[in-house]
């Protein structure tokens, strides 16, 4: 039987339940149904996540963590593509199997590779990436009326009423281009991604905001499965939930360095790369803002108030008076965050001028959604200070250091601390972080950059670790019980193997759980699969890949 998976992204339950009642179609498969947490893999972020989901193996086992990919360090990294996942796809496995799937807008899919159906790739993809079959892009867009497009318009834009706009529109043209895909082509799978769902929490803080996104992403499912005239199996997922984060942000390297791990270099903040969204987008750059704090003051030209603040700014730094100290003078008479909020972006993008120094620090956080430390090990890292010797005496400080830190509240500021063979066995263990950490309740969030501050007050949505998982069709057992029980992201994959009818991959390391499907799968040996990591299309120049991931709140 015909299976759809929708993916939508960052999707989480308390909103589901929250606006239950304006949600009919997602509403009515919960009903009929059967739904579980579902977890999301380490770190639970959308470049290591989705792979993870699409590959039913953990980033161990496929060998993406994050957004980049490092093979000496953090500034000499590149964004991830397909070609950096070392594992079969679904389709994949299907294509083998002779069977027909329809991929539309999952992250990490580019460049399009072959397979029997069609892909349009999603998330981390230049805006004129092309898709498979050549032409399939400019058929879809034929179909809708429109040209397709993976961003959004006005996605860099300040204006946020012309951003969230822009959301609607998107959403509503994927579920245009997913009705005009699956009734013009042949398939057995659909796995349809909407990116939207996220991001709407990372820019804005209004739940009538919220709800219209929701409202919006119900209304692909409903015309989907409208336009699908025989039973299906269809299983609802994303790759993490999100809420809000009432802690602290924590500064990780700031930590590393008063305790001697880290070594710093003053360029202006710039040295850690982040995806351009402007660049991956070809998007108008004005009024854009420098979101992700890297220092650029190239973003935007100051304003007629940011010029005398940029003056007095460099003023103070000369008399020896730093941005850190006027907070921590804010701070103590209740104003820290006021200050914070006030200032203007390109001022505050200036208050950051020291980086990491990779080379020279015994080991550092490369990015806060990475989730962990690299040890700067000598004999794996070009320029290694650390013996191999002396690693595992490294990693029992950290972990010792990390595990005792406590916020300003007195409480434990990480949930967990461990090696990471503790969370991973896979044959890309190595690029993993060395030491890995889970914030307590994913209600802190984690800075790489430098502040001079360990810790400052947050609120705001960011990612929580478990997401949604809802399973409804002829091909699922109606197990209630299930419910109870907590799925992985990496047991999608092999459910849906399990629903089209075929034996469970044994690369997959995700499962299909006692009870959930009608029929149980057993798990087979595929023999070599063919899967496209060698295939260079044209990517987004790296130089361009410097800026802001946190555009869709990914940092």
């Amino acid at each position: 039987m015909k299976t759809i998976v929708f993916g939508f992204d960052a999707l989480d339950f308390r909103y589901l339940d929250l606006f239950d009642g304006s949600l009919p179609n997602i509403s009515r498969l919960r009903d009929q149904g059967t739904e579980a947490s579902l977890r999301s893999t380490h770190p639970p972020w959308t470049g290591s996540a989705w792979p993870s989901m699409y590959t039913g193996t953990d980033p161990s086992h496929h060998g993406v963590y994050g957004f980049f990919t490092y093979d000496g360090y953090p500034d000499e990294g590149a964004h991830v593509s397909r070609s950096n996942v070392q594992q079969p796809a679904l389709w994949n496995y299907l294509s083998k199997e002779g069977d027909r799937s329809i991929v539309m807008n999952v992250p990490v899919t580019h460049p399009a590779e072959s397979l029997e159906g069609v892909l349009i790739p999603g998330y981390l993809a230049t805006e004129d990436a092309v898709g498979y079959p050549e032409g399939v892009r400019d058929d879809v867009s034929d179909a809708i009326g429109e040209e397709y497009t993976v961003y959004s318009s006005a996605e860099m834009s300040t204006d946020l009423d012309a951003k969230f706009d822009g959301y609607l529109e998107l959403i509503d043209q994927r579920r245009r281009a997913a009705v005009a895909l699956l009734e013009r082509h042949e398939w057995d799978l659909a796995i349809l991604q909407v990116q939207k769902t996220d991001a709407v929490f990372h820019h804005f803080d209004e739940e009538r905001r919220f709800r219209t996104v929701y409202e919006a992403a119900d209304r692909v499912v409903g015309d989907v499965l409208e336009a699908v005239e025989e039973p299906v199996n269809v299983v609802l997922c994303s790759d993490h939930g999100i809420g809000p984060v009432s802690g602290y942000q924590i500064h990780i390297n700031d930590i590393l360095r008063s305790n001697g791990f880290v070594e710093t270099i003053d360029d202006g903040g710039r040295s850690t790369p982040s995806v351009d969204k402007g660049a991956l987008a070809e998007t108008d750059r004005a009024g854009a803002t420098d979101e992700d704090g890297d220092g650029d003051e190239g973003d935007t030209a100051p304003s007629g108030l940011e010029k005398p603040l940029l003056f007095g700014r460099r003023l103070a730094s000369r008399l020896g008076v730093e941005p850190v100290d006027v907070y921590a003078a804010a701070e103590r008479v209740g104003l820290g965050s006021t200050l914070v909020d006030l200032a203007p972006d390109t001022l505050k993008a200036t208050a950051v001028q020291e980086s990491v120094d990779w080379r020279r620090s015994k080991a550092y956080c490369a990015k806060g959604s990475r989730m962990g430390i690299r040890v700067n090990l000598a004999g794996r890292e070009p320029n290694g200070v650390v013996s191999s010797s002396d690693y595992e005496a490294v990693r029992d400080e950290l972990i010792s250091l990390l595990s005792s830190l406590e916020t300003p509240d007195g409480e434990p500021a990480f949930e967990f601390v461990c090696r990471r063979e503790a969370l991973y066995d896979g044959p890309y263990l190595e690029r993993a972080p060395d030491v890995c950490f889970l914030p307590t309740e994913m209600n802190h969030t984690v800075s790489h950059a430098l502040y001079g501050r360990k810790f400052l007050p947050v609120e705001k949505h960011d990612h929580k670790p478990n997401g949604v998982f809802v399973g409804a069709g002829p091909g699922f057992s109606g197990d209630q019980s299930i419910s109870q029980s907590q799925l992985s992201l990496t047991d999608i994959a092999p459910i849906t193997m399990g629903l089209l009818g075929h034996s469970v991959p044994e690369r997959m390391t995700g499962t299909v759980p006692d009870g959930l499907l009608a029929e149980q799968h057993d798990r087979a040996n595929y023999g070599t699969v063919s899967y496209d990591t060698d295939h260079s299309e044209p990517r987004a120049n790296d130089e361009k890949v410097t800026e802001r991931l946190e555009d869709l709140g990914y940092l």
